[in-house]
């Protein structure tokens, strides 16, 4: 059967298999994007064709050199243009807890008489609409250290991304480079890129919740962590809370993350998917232990549960 690649080369434009596996991967995609439940799968493939079908050919011809990178770059086409659809529709988790944030005294609203009104800054500051490139935003985001997530014990309902300080550190720090107001679209995506993990809708099927069952009831209760002072104890607590948010795979390969080999044995994936996979399951597992005094001991502690 002719691939994706093949098929873009022969006729110079998407026939049914590029379609086809435009759609495999819009649904993996979509699910990783809760802000986005309930759009249509189809609509979802048409409105990323009206928008980015010229472009996206263009890249390809260009670009592509095999089905593995046609895939790839294609896959990363998609998730770019979803995360542009989740900024529009400023809904969902994320954006709730943004606005919590943005109540605090640290920052204030552009009043209506003002450029930007309606837009976010520093309180106080009277600095332009900013309107540049993003990604100098997101990287003030990441490099804002000793990041906090708070213990988390709930199944269903999706954990905080980190506590209030941290959170209210990060956004100041994200204004700060900014040096002028920012709609509140434009902090959703940058929150998006600092904290990836926060798209993954919360799934837990039979064989995570038999596999959790399994693992020997931590002592003392979760209600006991809660307001235990013992660093060890916190430092279980909050590795229970990082293990239930990863996935079946992704427990399966954190203890050999290390090694390749073992990881393709493991999940019966090629070398390139591989190394994909342990990029995203590290860059995960190090996300949700945060960057305080304790994340080196949270991972420690996941990686055994993982055992």
């Amino acid at each position: 059967m002719i691939s994706a690649f093949e098929e873009l080369q022969v006729r110079g434009h998407f026939g049914p298999v590029g379609v086809a596996l435009t759609q495999k991967l819009a649904r993996e995609e979509l699910a990783r994007m809760p802000v986005l439940a309930g759009h249509e799968l189809d609509d979802v493939v048409q409105g990323f064709f009206v928008d980015r079908l010229p472009s996206v050919t263009a890249m390809l011809m260009a670009q592509a050199r095999d089905e593995a990178s046609f895939g790839r770059l294609l896959r990363k086409s998609i998730r770019h243009w979803l995360i542009d659809q989740a900024r529009k529709t400023g809904g969902g988790a994320l954006r709730r807890s943004i606005e919590k944030i943005l109540k605090d005294d640290a920052f204030e609203q552009v009043s209506d008489d003002e450029p930007g009104a309606g837009r976010w800054r520093l309180a106080g500051t009277d600095g332009a609409p900013f309107g540049g490139d993003l990604e100098p935003l997101v990287k003030a985001a990441r490099g804002v250290s000793d990041v906090r997530v708070p213990k988390w014990t709930s199944d269903s309902r999706r954990p905080p991304l980190a506590d209030h300080a941290s959170l209210v550190a990060i956004t100041r720090a994200v204004l700060t480079k900014a040096e002028g107001s920012l709609e509140l679209a434009q902090l959703v995506f940058v929150f998006t890129q600092r904290f990836p993990a926060a798209l993954d809708p919360i799934v837990v099927s039979a064989a995570d919740v038999a596999e959790t069952a399994e693992l020997p009831s931590p002592e003392p209760t979760a209600e006991d962590l809660v307001i235990a002072a013992d660093t060890e104890l916190d430092t279980g607590c909050a590795a229970v809370a990082v293990h239930a948010r990863l996935s079946a795979d992704e427990r399966t390969i954190v203890p050999v993350l290390d090694d390749v080999a073992a990881v393709r044995e493991r999940l019966g994936l090629g070398r390139s998917r591989a190394y994909q996979m342990i990029e995203r399951t590290r860059t995960k597992l190090v996300e949700l232990a945060g960057t305080g005094p304790n994340a080196q001991r949270i991972v420690l502690e996941v990686i055994e549960l993982c055992r």
